[in-house]
């Protein structure tokens, strides 16, 4: 199937790692040139090489540039020269994935005001500040994609995760919002909320479970594949396939959604 992805401009955040990393790597084997962004420099250098090397071994000479930049979604001009960068490096930006860690575990008693301020700017603000700076050029040129990482506690509040149960919800709400207003233009806005995966961020809350409790890993990796139908967590891989889905020419249908990639572990039925 072709995606119609060769030549298109990607802005790929929090791009070393876990999804966003998987996602890179799909985007350059389709032929998008990529840029991508993440806190941590050294892992961030390797994956800019791993995409580099992809988009090389299936186009050759005819692969897609890529665009490495240190940086912190919450730290605003930060984020402006990167897709100034972006935009005069690789060209105007065609498709965005919205994506950043996910903010802290913890139950209500256990966060303060400023545990709130900074889930707030991590999870929803830096949502904000992206979609200005790159929906206006896409509603021009008449074509665009935006898929924004959410999670599953955007339709069913997950256990001792209060902020991402809270944050998360208004992500996909600014989704259905902007959707609403950018589809005349031929531009989709859609979220994809996962459920547990094979991530560094999921990682974390083994640990923080372990601490909390005092239970091996392995425990409560198998609690939670008991809930979830298919009885094993995600691969970043197989959520990076839908959704290259979404960013695709194919998909042009499809918007002010949230697709819920948990291996059944939502119990909602609609």
């Amino acid at each position: 199937m072709d995606l119609g992805l060769k030549g298109k401009t990607a802005l790929v955040m929090a791009g070393s790692r876990g999804f966003g990393r998987a996602v890179a790597l799909e985007l350059a084997a389709e032929g998008a040139k990529v840029a991508l962004c993440a806190r941590n420099a050294e892992d961030l250098a390797t994956t800019a090489e791993e995409v580099r090397s992809v988009g090389q071994e299936a186009w050759g000479e005819m692969a897609g540039a890529v665009l490495a930049q240190p940086l912190d979604v919450t730290d605003d001009q930060a984020v402006r020269d990167f897709v100034s960068l972006t935009q005069s490096d690789l060209g105007s930006v065609d498709i965005m994935l919205v994506n950043a860690g996910g903010p802290p575990a913890g139950n209500f008693e256990d966060l303060d005001e400023h545990d709130w301020k900074v889930a707030y700017e991590l999870t929803l603000e830096s949502s904000v500040r992206l979609c200005k700076l790159v929906l206006p050029g896409m509603k021009s040129r008449g074509w665009g994609r935006i898929v924004q990482i959410t999670s599953v506690s955007v339709v069913q509040p997950v256990e001792n995760l209060m902020l991402s149960s809270v944050l998360r919800p208004a992500v996909h709400a600014l989704t259905k919002t902007l959707s609403d207003e950018a589809a005349p233009f031929g531009v989709t806005v859609n979220s994809i909320a996962p459920g547990f995966h094979n991530t560094s961020a999921v990682q974390r809350l083994i640990a923080k479970k372990v601490e909390q409790t005092g239970c091996a890993p392995e425990d409560v990796i198998a609690g939670w594949t008991k809930e979830i139908p298919v009885g094993r967590l995600g691969e970043p891989e197989e959520l990076a396939a839908l959704i290259l889905f979404l960013m695709s020419k194919r998909a042009s249908y499809l918007t002010g959604q949230c697709l819920v990639s948990d291996g059944g572990w939502v119990k909602k039925t609609f």
